[in-house]
């Protein structure tokens, strides 16, 4: 019975002095450095000046120190508005005070903002275009912004007479108020477009038959590919869509009033 043992322990060691070494393990190749390359792009438009009506009648004459109150009931004027409205007439030399023994009334009819077409911005070549800019300008040649159409319409009447004694109205629409080029950036990068595949051959090729396979061959790992790939535009000056928009609405109702304050005559 031992030497049966003995035999067959013989024969197993025998056997496995005979069975060949299998190839070594192969490991993932390393990565290649992928590089990246931050751009900026600019989109401009027309702008208009702002259109503004004033006629002032000669029936009386408007003198520094004279008071005036002002009326809004026809319009939503904001606390903010109505005291920018009072410095821009006390800037003029009049005094702001409340209905009573005013001299004028300065009446706001309109004070109105709507959405009109849209703005169309158009892309700008810079002076040494980067390689990627005929791309992008095949892309996205322009850029549609909403659009917000400011008006304001005043009137300054006497009120021992009431007789009309100025008035007034300004429009301008927002593109041409804020006046800002829109600036987009967007990166090129780098990424390996074969990477699932490298790391499938490597996993076949580490399998136990095909390490016994690959004894004494030289196995090539297929290399890293890499491509190109640009993000999505990333918007990072200027107003466009309709809340960035609507963000304006206090700027340019004061701006408007403002311009046309500042075409009374006063003597």
């Amino acid at each position: 019975m031992r030497l049966l043992v003995v035999l067959l322990f013989t024969l197993i060691s025998a056997g496995c002095a005979l069975r060949p070494e299998p190839a070594p393990l192969l490991v993932m190749p390393e990565k290649p450095l992928l590089q990246s390359q931050r751009y900026q792009i600019k989109y401009e438009t027309d702008h208009a000046a702002p259109k503004v009506k004033s006629v002032q009648l000669p029936a009386h004459t408007v003198s520094k120190n004279q008071t005036v109150t002002i009326v809004a009931d026809k319009t939503s004027v904001t606390d903010t508005l109505y005291s920018q409205i009072s410095e821009s007439l006390v800037a003029k030399q009049l005094k702001v005070v409340d209905e009573g023994q005013a001299d004028y009334t300065l009446s706001i009819h309109q004070l109105d903002l709507e959405l009109i077409a849209d703005t169309e911005y158009t892309l700008v070549k810079p002076q040494k275009p980067f390689p990627l800019f005929d791309d992008i300008a095949a892309q996205f040649p322009t850029k549609q912004c909403a659009t917000m159409l400011g008006q304001v319409s005043m009137r300054l009447t006497h009120k021992k007479t009431g007789d009309v004694v100025w008035f007034a109205k300004s429009s301008i629409d927002s593109a041409s108020f804020h006046r800002e080029p829109l600036i987009y950036s967007f990166e090129q990068q780098q990424m390996i477009k074969n990477e699932l595949e490298v790391a499938s051959f490597i996993h076949e090729q580490n399998t136990e038959q095909a390490r016994l396979e690959r004894i004494n061959k030289n196995i090539e790992i297929p290399a890293y590919q890499t491509i190109s790939r640009m993000t999505a535009l990333t918007k990072e000056q200027g107003p466009c869509n309709r809340t960035e928009i609507s963000a304006l609405t206090p700027m340019m109702q004061y701006y408007l009033t403002s311009i046309l304050i500042d075409k009374i005559k006063v003597q």
